[in-house]
């Protein structure tokens, strides 16, 4: 990340402005021969979004950056993104302290909407 000059603030490095202020915003994720995993959404764009995921959550052990996966946005008012989409990994990072320790966010990459997942 980028330092802004005078004033010590990080500069964001998304493209667009991600929301942050909703609830019941969530995400399941399917993975082959796994179970469905929900997780909740902290930020969501039409371009990406931040899951929450416990640190010891099996789910952590079956993905890795890069990796492209099936999601279901899953919105209580309809707002997009909400449906289904192939999305990629692009980051996976350790929250050591405060209300999310204990806690991994992983930052998602929507690519493109799928119409009729398949399974």
């Amino acid at each position: 990340m980028q330092k802004v000059s005078e004033s010590n603030k990080i500069r964001e490095k998304r493209a667009r402005t991600r929301k942050t202020n909703f609830r019941n915003y969530r995400v399941e994720i399917k993975l082959t021969g796994e179970p469905i995993y929900q997780f909740r959404v902290t930020d969501v764009s039409l371009d990406g979004a931040g899951l929450l995921v416990k640190e010891d959550s099996g789910f952590l052990k079956l993905i890795e950056f890069d990796q492209v996966v099936k999601a279901e946005f899953i919105s209580p008012d309809g707002a997009p993104p909400n449906g289904n989409y192939r999305t990629e990994i692009k980051h996976i990072t350790k929250s050591d302290k405060g209300k999310n320790e204990g806690h991994c966010l992983i930052g998602l990459s929507i690519l493109e909407r799928i119409d009729h997942p398949q399974e």
